[in-house]
């Protein structure tokens, strides 16, 4: 027989990640809601993180991002650069179904030069609301000037080489060209 236990449940929030460990959720619900970095702590976070795509998991393609991801409201992706520890990653509020430009001005970037490190995180907030998010059905998570595939291939990702979007957030210094290894999407979803 079990001893009984008056033991709560943890409210440790959790998170399905190969990337991030659970101490990044407070962050990014704190940057999501415009608060200061540590406004929220681990046992009072306003939202679930349901893991809705992995690449390495889910096919590496724009079909599958899509099939997974569209329709599903708020999302946050996290990708980790290939031969290195850094994570990128954004925030769309809205959703990654349509075949355009689409207008906000609650998304953001962040940059973890050392993913590994949660104190090395930058965060970009976009300027130019008429060019935060893109929806293409040939690309996966794009947003101002960084671009989720190319000719290259689905893995090859590019950041501020088009003059027309590479100023709608600001410099948190991503690279310019890089492969991504691995990426997860995450839907929001309010508590």
């Amino acid at each position: 027989m079990k001893p009984k236990t008056n033991l709560a449940p943890s409210r440790r929030p959790k998170i399905d990640s190969t990337l991030v460990e659970s101490d990044y959720i407070s962050l990014f619900a704190s940057w999501i809601d415009k608060k200061d970095s540590l406004y929220y702590n681990k046992k009072h976070i306003p939202y679930e993180f349901k893991l809705l795509y992995r690449s390495n998991r889910d096919d590496f393609d724009a079909s599958s991002f899509h099939s997974d991801c569209d329709n599903k409201g708020a999302t946050i992706w996290i990708a980790k650069i290939q031969d290195s520890t850094q994570l990128i990653g954004g925030y769309n509020p809205l959703d990654w179904n349509g075949n355009g430009v689409k207008r906000t001005a609650d998304s953001f970037l962040f940059n973890f030069t050392d993913g590994t490190n949660i104190s090395t995180a930058k965060l970009g907030y976009v300027i130019d609301t008429n060019k935060a998010i893109f929806c293409y059905n040939n690309q996966g998570p794009s947003m101002g000037g960084l671009f989720c595939g190319s000719t290259i291939g689905y893995n090859a990702w590019t950041y501020g080489n088009n003059q027309t979007t590479s100023n709608s957030y600001p410099d948190i210094n991503i690279p310019r060209y890089f492969n991504v290894e691995n990426y997860e999407v995450f839907q929001i979803i309010k508590r």
